[in-house]
């Protein structure tokens, strides 16, 4: 292996990691591969969530994952990796598993914003490349496992209806489908993605893992970023922090008091409320 000490970035859907990416991507020495699917799914993709165990890290799976990375970071002609891929939140324990080096930053964000967010892209359209993208990074065999998610996806873009589901399976996904409001539905996958992550990250060793709250970077840029760099042991970093120092955009964290009404909030407020504040957050 030529590449060292991954970075992956940990998260729900819409709580900031592709932001992340891209700043990281800015550095000379990585490689930033978002969402490679694919990668983390290969030999584990028959699955009916997107939990994966240490014990799925088996030789094979570890072998050709840590493969694959380094061929990533040798393409692009630099030595280190940054990723993030949303369902990663049920694969902590995996990933330290195959890449027990690795810095894994878990970025935990207000879930009203994430549902919020999360609701208007389920009402937009899916790139229709993006999904011909990952086709053709899956392997062939694995099809069968994507085929009924892509065929049902693709069927609602051409009636131009909303999304039945999109983001992280944690288990109990299928139930909600359908049975719930979208609202309360993405309540519970928040309550139930972030949960884990944050007790799986909790359990890893002090030096392995990052764990920040995305309103504390808006609010303070430098202070948070630094800690971060410092933390990745990432030389050559200042670049980095003055950017997310003079983009971050405190305005954001405000956008779902004026999108939820009073209606959605009551229904959502005693499936979010205990997690919420377990987190640090305020109703």
């Amino acid at each position: 292996m030529s590449s060292t000490a991954p970075i992956i970035f940990i998260g729900t859907q819409r709580s900031g990691t592709t932001w992340m990416g891209t700043v990281f991507d800015r550095h000379p020495r990585i490689a930033y591969w978002p969402e490679p699917r694919h990668l983390w799914t290969w030999g584990n993709a028959y699955k009916p969530d997107d939990v994966l165990a240490a014990a799925d890290a088996r030789p094979s799976v570890t072998r050709h994952i840590r493969r694959e990375v380094d061929r990533f970071v040798q393409r692009a002609g630099k030595d280190r990796l940054a990723e993030k891929t949303p369902s990663n939140c049920l694969r902590i324990p995996f990933i330290h598993a195959i890449f027990p080096e690795a810095k894994i930053i878990l970025v935990i964000r207000d879930g009203r914003s994430v549902l919020r967010s999360t609701s208007e892209i389920m009402q937009g359209s899916v790139p229709t490349n993006r999904m011909l993208q990952r086709a053709f990074e899956t392997p062939f065999w694995e099809w069968p496992a994507y085929l009924p998610r892509a065929a049902s996806t693709i069927m609602r873009k051409i009636t131009r209806r909303p999304l039945a589901y999109w983001g992280v399976r944690p288990p109990g996904w299928r139930e909600w489908v359908g049975s719930e409001s979208r609202e309360v539905m993405l309540a519970k996958q928040w309550v139930a993605t972030i949960q884990r992550a944050s007790e799986d990250a909790h359990a890893l060793p002090e030096h392995a893992r990052f764990i920040f709250h995305y309103e504390d970077l808006m609010r303070e840029p430098r202070r948070v970023m630094q800690d971060m760099v410092d933390f990745c042991e990432l030389e050559d970093a200042e670049d980095l922090v003055a950017h997310v120092e003079s983009t971050a955009d405190p305005a954001r964290q405000a956008k779902w008091r004026d999108a939820l009404d009073e209606q959605v909030l009551d229904r959502i407020r005693p499936i979010m409320e205990p997690t919420l504040t377990q987190l640090g957050y305020q109703w």
